[in-house]
């Protein structure tokens, strides 16, 4: 659909008012009046609801002007790159994960991405799972790798790998000496009904992982005797290797952890305790080709863990 000056419609919404609108765009209000009218016709719908005032959107009028935004982001995104690419400047390729899950996927992937992209200037966010859907919504980050959102109204995401979280505790711990330890790549079922009585540490609730945490604790029909909260998952394995409590660990990371030697590795529940690992994008985002890059080197990252879970 071909839009003739789209600005005319978007100014009347933001001013309410089609007179207010005119004398902003510095046109004669029965001339815009008639521009209005025009689209509605060819559109075959009203767009506006004439009997409030300031004047409100009809619901073909919201989806019209969604679509007049995202056609105004995409067009932005689409001249910024070819600027890039004519001047020859560096891309910049903004990447936003949560603070745990840079620390311990970064170092297998960005050397790699940045020797094949050397002319790429990488800027990282690292947030909690709330600020970066905040900073997608912003255009701030090109896209997010994290766990699933509370709220998903403004995005489109890829699932790809749904990742146990593994109960972790000291192998010295009392409640877990003499069980059979198991081990990051084979994890053994423990009943965690038997560690009701013991201190647990866990994520806030108001992080994705905490409350998941939270879920399956009321599935277990169990309250934590004691319990630590933190929002770093390094400092809760750290507290468990030192035997003070017992935690949860996503286990796409577990090889870049601190201290794995001197840790057990359990699963939870039937089937194991998990949480959906997304690639997470705003809605009408175009991705471009060195971001694409990215992605597709984390895909093969996760891609090869779940063949390494199943061999085991």
């Amino acid at each position: 659909m071909y839009i003739k000056n789209p600005e005319y419609f978007i100014t009347t919404v933001r001013e309410g008012s089609i007179s207010k609108a005119a004398e902003k765009l510095y046109l004669s209000q029965p001339y815009l009046s008639q521009c209005i009218a025009r689209t509605e016709k060819e559109l075959g719908v009203k767009l506006f609801d004439r009997s409030h005032m300031p004047l409100k959107l009809t619901e073909a009028g919201k989806i019209y002007m969604r679509y007049l935004e995202s056609v105004g982001v995409l067009t932005g995104q689409f001249e910024e790159q070819l600027g890039e690419l004519k001047t020859g400047r560096s891309r910049t390729l903004n990447v936003g994960m949560t603070l745990w899950r840079g620390s311990v996927l970064l170092p297998d992937i960005l050397p790699s991405y940045s020797e094949s992209h050397p002319d790429v200037r990488i800027t990282l966010r690292e947030h909690h799972t709330a600020q970066l859907s905040k900073l997608l919504q912003e255009d701030q980050i090109d896209f997010a790798l994290m766990n699933m959102p509370l709220n998903l109204d403004d995005f489109v995401y890829d699932t790809i790998f749904n990742e146990r979280l593994l109960l972790v505790a000291s192998k010295d711990h009392p409640a877990i000496r003499g069980l059979e330890a198991g081990t990051p790549d084979h994890p053994l079922p423990i009943d965690m009904k038997k560690l009701r009585r013991e201190r647990f540490i866990l994520l806030q609730e108001d992080q994705v992982m905490g409350h998941a945490m939270k879920n399956l604790f009321a599935k277990m029909n169990m309250e934590p005797k004691d319990a630590l909260y933190t929002t770093s998952s390094t400092t809760s394995v750290n507290l468990a290797a030192r035997g003070f409590g017992i935690t949860f660990l996503p286990e796409g990371g577990i090889r870049h952890t601190a201290h794995v030697e001197q840790l057990a590795f359990f699963t939870v529940d039937n089937p194991p305790f998990s949480v959906p690992l997304l690639l997470l994008y705003k809605k009408n985002s175009i991705i471009s080709p060195h971001a694409k890059d990215f992605i597709d080197m984390v895909k093969e990252y996760y891609r090869n863990l779940e063949e390494k879970k199943i061999k085991a």
